[in-house]
């Protein structure tokens, strides 16, 4: 026979179970639902100098509704950098695209290097300290012996989350750098729109020549702290909702509503006793 005691000492330890059992099962729910989003995201490039402050905002509002990521349009593949360096049609269709330029352009004695690198967290509409937009900031420098010293390049960006392999998620317009002057800092802002799970990401950049498909320049979170564990996640993560527990697979919520028939089946026995 139990006493009251006892009966409420149950009822606690049945409500822990079932506690636990719906947490277990709305984390599986979103790793399931993570696995099934694609990894979409929208991003903008131009020069530092050519972003306003109110211009920015207007890349990002208009970003956050567009319908065509960058995985749609070719600016983004999703490839490993190890992909893109073995098999990369993009670097392929650069190299050949202007003939002129390569013809009159090519630096076989130049340098590149990318100076100085920033970050900027810049949308967290949850206020959990993860960010859905972001913007990396960049100076490509070249030097050469010649007397004009320009060059026409461009840079694919990666991203890595917590430590996995290098992704590509951006490849910029092609721009014109002049030797080291600090004018032609390259801005990318970008908004992950889907599929980027709540984690710390690296960032690369690997700048290239028009006219080659060799790197001239690489740059990462090995080189600077700007670009490690950044905070980021998608859109779909960064919601102010109040969020419905789905149950997924018929096994787990069988097994719930078996439970709580057991645990129902114990209360009646109890008071009867």
């Amino acid at each position: 026979m139990f006493n009251n005691t006892n009966s409420n000492h149950a009822i606690k330890l049945i409500l822990l179970a079932f506690t636990s059992i719906l947490f277990s099962t709305q984390a599986y729910s979103n790793e399931v639902n993570e696995s099934a989003l694609p990894s979409y995201s929208i991003s903008q490039g131009s020069f530092k100098s050519n972003f306003t402050s109110e211009l920015r905002q207007q890349v990002i509002d208009v970003s956050r509704l567009t319908n065509t990521p960058d995985q749609l349009n070719n600016k983004a593949t999703s490839k490993t950098r190890e992909e893109m360096l073995n098999n990369n049609s993009v670097l392929l269709d650069k190299a050949s695209k202007d003939k002129v330029t390569q013809k009159r352009g090519s630096y076989y004695d130049a340098d590149f290097t990318i100076y100085g690198v920033t970050s900027f967290l810049l949308d967290d509409f949850d206020n959990d300290g993860f960010y859905q937009t972001f913007s990396v900031v960049f100076d490509a420098d070249m030097y050469s012996y010649t007397q004009h010293q320009r060059a026409e390049v461009y840079a694919l960006l990666y991203l890595s989350k917590n430590g996995k392999p290098w992704k590509h998620y951006y490849t910029t317009d092609t721009f014109i750098i002049e030797g080291d002057s600090d004018l032609d800092e390259y801005e990318v802002i970008t908004t992950f729109l889907s599929g980027y799970p709540t984690d710390f990401y690296d960032v690369l950049i690997d700048l290239y020549q028009v006219g080659y498909t060799d790197i001239v320049a690489t740059y990462s979170s090995d080189d600077s702290n700007a670009l490690y564990a950044l905070p980021l996640e998608s859109d779909n993560h960064d919601d102010t909702y109040i969020e419905v527990i789905e149950v997924y697979g018929g096994g787990s919520f069988s097994f719930i509503v078996l439970f709580m028939i057991i645990a129902l089946s114990f209360f009646r026995f109890s008071a009867k006793q």
